[in-house]
């Protein structure tokens, strides 16, 4: 099985891509110090997180091209993992790395969570995606036509319909090697079903001019059963402590979430005011706010964390809010025996304060949850999931598994269908 290197451009799209290859049985590792020396300690599959997302264009194109040359082996697989709802810088870093790795295979479609591509336009539950509140929210401007997108940034790009998708595997593989030889750099597919992505993994595994793959965590569970890796029971975690859930995300599907989750648990809740996040340590509600977290994470108690929205909050600050209430928990770390975290900003901030610099994937909890265990001071259970991913139960369920790890030292079961 060849080695598989996959680039993302937050933490949770990382985990959540080589997740697939984990349930498969694949020794899989997150790194999340993008500037280490490139030891992926034994891995087969690794998963680089560049936390490019909100860089500029120009900086996330310079830091794909240095990660693709300090990892990037011969013989190996890349995988270039973008967000299904085209946030961040997708199109520059393609082009960057486009023309030493080959034809950009790109299918960012995720049709379970409702993001699917039609005559090349994305669209997020039936809308397209430039009219949904991901991209309002985020302040995207223009239309959400891939091949246009990558166009912008000099990549020539061509069109896979859906009737060319569903072809057949021979057809659809000999489409691709045309593309290849008309000298496209990008080939842009339809994709309205699971079915779908399971064509284009099955047609383009068949492929022998160099290309990459370009998706999100869909195409890659179908890309990790189309090369034959057979699932496998995942690893069992452990427990020890305290269950801290800490929702970053301003989506409003995670504050849905996190609204369950307090209903159904009773769980001490805290909302951390944005305006001392804004301030930090001179804020005058710190300190305090520190002696509430440390009292109830010393008495053991299960603990949900969320960012008010009392005032005005703007995506923009997002990041800087993330890594403001990291500093706030990091001094609590040792009370926590398992973290849970949606948004990737929120996870990285949160793992990096406590000093974890990789997680090892073993299992997930549902499709696009991932669980891991962290690499640094000492094991660490992490669930991760993207702020916009899930339905009203994730964050609960999430919990209830965690519960019985710490209960029974094992967690029994995980979701393993590909999805």
């Amino acid at each position: 099985m060849a080695s598989i290197l996959i680039i993302a451009d937050d933490l949770s799209g990382a985990a959540d891509c080589a997740s697939a290859y984990a349930k498969a049985g694949r020794q899989t590792l997150v790194v999340i110090d993008r500037d280490a020396a490139g030891d992926t300690g034994g891995a087969d599959v690794v998963a680089l997180d560049a936390d490019s997302r909100r860089m500029p264009a120009s900086q996330a194109a310079r830091l794909h091209s240095d990660l693709y040359a300090r990892y990037a082996a011969p013989g190996q697989v890349l995988y270039k993992k973008i967000d299904s709802t085209l946030r961040g810088n997708f199109a520059a870093e393609i082009a960057a790395i486009a023309g030493a790795a080959g034809l950009a295979i790109v299918a960012p479609a995720f049709p379970p969570a409702g993001r699917v591509t039609r005559d090349g336009r994305q669209y997020l539950n039936g809308m397209p995606l430039e009219d949904s509140e991901v991209w309002r929210a985020e302040g995207i401007a223009g239309v959400a036509h891939i091949p246009t997108m990558l166009e912008q940034h000099g990549i020539r790009a061509g069109m896979l319909g859906v009737a060319d998708v569903r072809s057949g595997p021979t057809a659809l593989a000999g489409r691709i090697h045309s593309a290849a030889q008309e000298g496209l750099q990008a080939l842009v597919c339809d994709v309205e079903t699971d079915d779908d992505l399971q064509a284009i993994a099955r047609a383009s595994l068949q492929v022998t001019v160099p290309s990459f793959w370009v998706g999100s965590a869909g195409l890659a569970a179908h890309l990790a059963q189309a090369a034959g890796d057979a699932a496998s029971p995942p690893a069992g975690i452990s427990v020890n402590g305290a269950i801290l859930t800490v929702v970053g995300s301003l989506s409003s599907v995670s504050r849905g979430q996190a609204e369950r989750l307090q209903e159904a648990t009773g769980m001490d809740s805290i909302d951390i005011p944005a305006g001392v996040l804004r301030q930090g340590r001179t804020d005058a509600r710190w300190a305090g706010l520190q002696q509430t977290l440390d009292a109830s994470l010393g008495q053991g108690h299960d603990l949900l964390l969320t960012i008010g929205m009392d005032d005005a909050v703007d995506m923009s600050e997002g990041l800087h809010l993330c890594q403001a209430l990291a500093e706030l928990v990091a001094p609590l770390a040792g009370m926590v025996g398992a973290l849970v975290s949606t948004g990737g900003e929120t996870a990285r901030a949160m793992l990096c304060a406590m000093h974890y610099h990789g997680l090892r994937l073993v299992g997930e909890i549902e499709p696009g949850v991932p669980l891991s265990i962290a690499a640094g001071p000492r094991p660490l259970t992490v669930i991760t999931k993207a702020g916009a991913f899930g339905n009203r139960d994730t964050l609960l369920n999430c919990h209830r598994m965690l519960l019985q790890a710490r209960d029974a030292a094992l967690i029994p079961t995980f979701h393993t269908k590909g999805s």
